[in-house]
């Protein structure tokens, strides 16, 4: 991960789970169920991010084709255990705020629209 915009897009990731989490809280009105499914929608987005960079960017300098191959199989990987996040959050979180839950993902998910609108300050 050592690209400056991926982890610009990772931290900003990582803001809008925290600022998920605070606004589930307090709409929450002292319930931890919303915070902690907030939490979840946002760990939803991050994690399968996570893995999709570490696969992605593990082979640094090759032929275009290898690198998109390597793109192309952490997309489908980032797909699955986004699927299966969701499937386990779903049936085993019986407290959950789905509300809370799809609020937070989907803030999560904007972050990789909101990367593109930042702009980089070259020095």
């Amino acid at each position: 991960m050592a690209k400056p915009e991926i982890k610009r897009i990772v931290r900003l990731q990582f803001v809008l789970t925290a600022v998920a989490v605070l606004i589930a809280a307090v709409l929450g009105q002292g319930s931890i169920s919303g915070a902690v499914s907030a939490l979840l929608g946002g760990l939803t987005v991050i994690l399968p991010a996570l893995l999709y960079i570490r696969i992605a960017y593990s082979v640094p300098r090759a032929s275009p084709a290898v690198l998109m191959k390597a793109h192309y199989k952490a997309e489908a990987v980032k797909f699955v255990l986004t699927i299966l996040i969701f499937a386990v959050v779903l049936l085993f979180f019986k407290d959950i705020s789905v509300a809370a839950y799809f609020a937070g993902y989907m803030l999560v998910v904007s972050a990789y629209w909101f990367g593109l609108l930042i702009k980089i300050e070259k020095k």
